[in-house]
Order: structure tokens, then sequence, then C-alpha cells
């Protein structure tokens, strides 16, 4: 089952990168997650006494230079779900127009009553 957190990502200046995670569960309490990217496996859970305090943790990552990714899915074991890209529109062909032609009116010099 995958459950909705707020991710945030940290990218290194050799291209490595680490996320860390949150989201409020219905006690009031937290679920953070942290990890290399893509991989939240660490996790620990907060009381809702301690909200205020892992909302200045989230400004503190911001100003570290975390980006926040906005709300992802992660599974049971902290993998990022990735959504599933939206299939490419269908190309459109145009429909050719009907004409509307009445060949009675040809003449073809031909003799058509061998049927």
């Amino acid at each position: 089952m995958s459950e909705p957190f707020q991710l945030y990502r940290y990218t290194h200046a050799d291209g490595s990168a680490k996320d860390w995670a949150w989201r409020r569960r219905q006690d009031g309490s937290s679920d953070v997650r942290w990890g290399r990217a893509g991989h939240l496996a660490q996790s620990r859970i907060y009381p809702a006494s301690r909200f205020e305090r892992l909302l200045r943790t989230v400004q503190a990552k911001l100003a570290k230079g975390y980006v926040d990714l906005g709300i992802r899915e992660l599974d049971a074991q902290g993998r990022l779900i990735e959504p599933e890209p939206e299939p490419p529109p269908a190309p459109s062909v145009p429909t050719p127009p009907i004409l509307d032609i009445d060949l009675s009116a040809l003449d073809s010099d031909i003799d058509d009553d061998w049927f």
C-alpha cells in the first residue's frame, strides 16, 4: 500500500541525492522517512507534540538546499512510487472530405449494356 508524503530532495555536487519526507498521521503524530534518493529506508514516528519542531526542521531543510518535490507516494519499504506517465495524445488523423459527385452525367463512350 502506498502512502502520500511531502518529499524533499537534496542533490550533492557530485550528482548523488538524498530524500527526506514526512506525513501527518490520523492520530496527529508525524511519520518521517529519509534515505538515498528514491529509497527512504529509514523512518521514525514523532508524537503530535513535536509537530512544531517538525515544521522548523522542514524550514531548515529548505534553507540547506533541499527542493520541495511535492506530495509523492511511497510504498511500505520507503521506495518512491513514480507516477504513471501519461500516454502521448493520439495523433489526429484528418478525415478526408466526402465529395458528392454525380458520375451519371459523364459520357465515357463505353457501352454499359453488356450485363
